[in-house]
């Protein structure tokens, strides 16, 4: 008789415990107006930027650059200028992107805007030059060369990356 009202405890324990965590996890933040459409960030890709991001989701940049500006205090230990990665990110700024390229672990800069940037901005010719060279751009980067790209290839990447803004 004890073990079956422990069993009736641990169950009803587990179900509450999951339906809390459900809750709080996805229906509270369904509930946030703001994640419920785009932010003046957000646009749909034109077939070029689609493709450019094809290409730096298949050669893998997510795994080195991460696409989210967090909270200030999640970036304890990072060594940034005022005001040079951008805002932080919301959630709708990500309402046209799937998969969302938001990355782990960052071993370069983080990408969220980096269109916005004093020195890059909207320069194309720029960007092209970082795939090509990367040290010809950032001295000492440990970026690889993606100079083996074809010419369209480089234009579509260059066109996503002129989308983070």
């Amino acid at each position: 008789m004890k073990l079956q009202q422990n069993i009736v405890y641990l169950t009803g324990g587990s179900i509450i415990s999951l339906l809390l965590g459900i809750i709080i996890t996805i229906i509270i933040p369904a509930q946030d107006p703001a994640a419920l459409g785009p932010s003046p960030l957000a646009r749909p890709y034109t077939e070029q930027e689609l493709w450019g991001r094809e290409i730096y989701k298949r050669e893998g940049c997510q795994y080195c650059h991460t696409q989210q500006v967090r909270a200030p205090e999640a970036n304890l230990g990072m060594i940034h200028k005022k005001g040079d990665i951008g805002p932080e990110s919301a959630p709708g700024d990500y309402y046209y992107q799937s998969p969302v390229f938001w990355g782990t672990n960052r071993q370069g800069p983080d990408l969220a805007h980096v269109a916005s940037r004093e020195g890059i901005g909207d320069n194309p010719a720029w960007h092209q030059l970082h795939f090509k060279n990367p040290r010809a751009t950032t001295p000492g980067s440990v970026m690889p060369s993606f100079d083996y790209l074809s010419a369209a290839e480089l234009e579509a990447l260059t066109a996503y990356m002129l989308t983070l803004k």
